[in-house]
């Protein structure tokens, strides 16, 4: 495949992305009251399109107000507004200096709140970007790079959240930013200016959300990953092989003197650098874990509850949010539209979408490993070590998270969303092997028409609650 031809199609696989993502926040509600559906009794919530929207546009109005960073408090009256405060600042400021510049005068207004929305569309379409870097770094294969840039692009979950105001898309954009140039030192060597460019991208993603700290092991696990350098034609080398220790201290000077600010301040008014205190407590209204075992043991006394909560509460509701849960986790893709799998009055809902998603994920998955022993990817080898040791990391994060508060949404993982891809785009590539050039277009085929499939079925399904809502006292 030519410069040209790949360059064009990556183009394509952006715009796209733009137009989907763009769609996505048009068809949201935003900061809309209304009920929740899905959670078996009618709720009513203060808002029903993307989860913690409201909160997350708070921050950005208290900065365009001229207040300064929001300090959190546990004990605030109006806590179901402000329990974002405690978090890192870089994107409200991004999105404050972004509502300036397109001359927003109220984020209380929907208008204005799709022009603050349109940032995230932005960062999701350099997320796309950084996964096909990532990729073509890491494997020198365009073909692989685009099927994992179209699966990033179409991905109907990615591409709701980037239609959405959240801190989420820019922290994945940074993560995968950080692993591409990481793949590109460990395929060509560790420069000074590369190290650099990591730990600028490092210390504004610790900037950005505290999940950021699992790229500290894995940075530095990549630095003990040796890659033998081609000599230039009069016997020196341009790049090392390794990261020197003097290239290794210059980026955690970089990373930690761009964040440590931040952290002294967390540390005055939290007396914790990171505001995991803080953080805990924004949490408290949240589903606990306890509740939800307690609810099972209730339900089924002689069962293993803890059995249960993993597998049919944690797994199954993650697996499926991966592909697409919308609105406050309200809004499936399933026969009945509910979490709800069994059968009741309203009949059964088997999630048949769902499981040929789940299904197609494990093949792909199966052709990831057999890739693992082939010839064709050695050379690719410390780039998929340093992928799988960050997506475990970050899986390890979202599984201690839910052993305290249950909260099943694939989006926590997300900020791997360059090893997955990859991980999709190697192991596609490797069972389809000679017929591999029908990958990227069956791949975004299939993702395309679970975009609209999802499309077609939010607003009737966002109309239906905030009708109910005007007919709940």
């Amino acid at each position: 495949m030519s410069r040209n031809v790949t360059l064009g199609i990556l183009i394509a696989l952006i715009v796209a992305h733009i137009a989907i993502a763009a769609t996505f926040a048009s068809m949201t509600p935003y900061c809309q009251s209304g009920v929740l559906l899905g959670l078996g009794q009618p709720q009513k919530v203060l808002d029903i399109g993307a989860p913690d929207e409201r909160q997350h546009v708070n921050y950005v109005i208290h900065l365009l107000e001229g207040k300064g960073f929001p300090v959190f408090s546990p004990t605030d009256p109006h806590l179901d507004e402000t329990y974002q405060s405690h978090q890192p600042p870089i994107f409200y400021l991004l999105g404050a200096a972004w509502s300036k510049a397109l001359g927003v005068s109220d984020l209380t207004k929907k208008d204005d709140g799709l022009k603050l929305r349109a940032l995230n569309v932005v960062l999701g379409a350099g997320t796309v970007a950084g996964v096909f870097f990532l990729a073509f770094w890491g494997f020198r294969k365009p073909e692989v790079a685009l099927t994992a840039a179209a699966f990033t692009a179409f991905l109907p979950m990615f591409t709701a959240l980037a239609g959405a105001v959240s801190n989420d898309p820019l922290l994945i954009l940074l993560c995968t930013w950080v692993l591409a140039i990481t793949a590109l030192c460990l395929k060509d060597g560790w420069t000074w200016k590369r190290v650099a460019v990591i730990g600028i991208l490092t210390g504004l993603a610790f900037l950005t959300k505290t999940t950021a700290l699992a790229l500290v092991p894995v940075l530095l696990g990549a630095g003990l990953l040796a890659k033998k350098m081609p000599a230039n034609p009069d016997g020196t080398h341009q790049a090392l092989p390794f990261p020197s220790m003097a290239m290794i201290g210059a980026a955690a000077v970089i990373a930690c003197g761009m964040a440590g600010p931040w952290w002294a301040r967390n540390q005055s008014l939290y007396h914790d650098p990171f505001a995991i205190k803080a953080f805990n407590d924004a949490f408290k209204g949240s589903a606990q874990k306890a509740q939800i075992v307690a609810g099972i043991e209730a339900t089924d006394p002689g069962g293993s509850s803890e059995m249960t909560y993993w597998k049919d509460w944690v797994g199954w509701w993650t697996a499926r949010s991966f592909f697409g849960v919308f609105g406050y986790m309200d809004i499936w893709m399933n026969e009945r539209g509910t979490s709800f799998t069994g059968v009741s009055s309203k009949g059964a809902a088997p999630n048949t979408l769902y499981r040929l998603l789940l299904a197609g994920t494990a093949l792909c998955f199966l052709g990831w490993v057999l890739a693992l022993s082939k010839p064709d990817w050695s050379e690719g080898k410390a780039v998929q070590i340093v992928n799988t040791a960050f997506f475990v990391v970050v899986l390890a994060l979202f599984i201690r998270f839910n052993m305290q508060y249950f909260q099943a949404q694939a989006r926590y993982l997300f900020p791997a969303m360059g090893p997955i891809a990859c991980g999709f785009g190697v192991g596609l590539h490797q069972l389809l092997s000679k017929r591999s050039q029908f990958a990227l277009p069956a791949l975004a085929i299939i993702l395309l028409g679970v975009n609209v499939m999802a499309l077609s079925k939010l607003p009737d399904e966002f109309a239906k609650r905030i009708e109910a809502a005007s007919q709940m006292p």
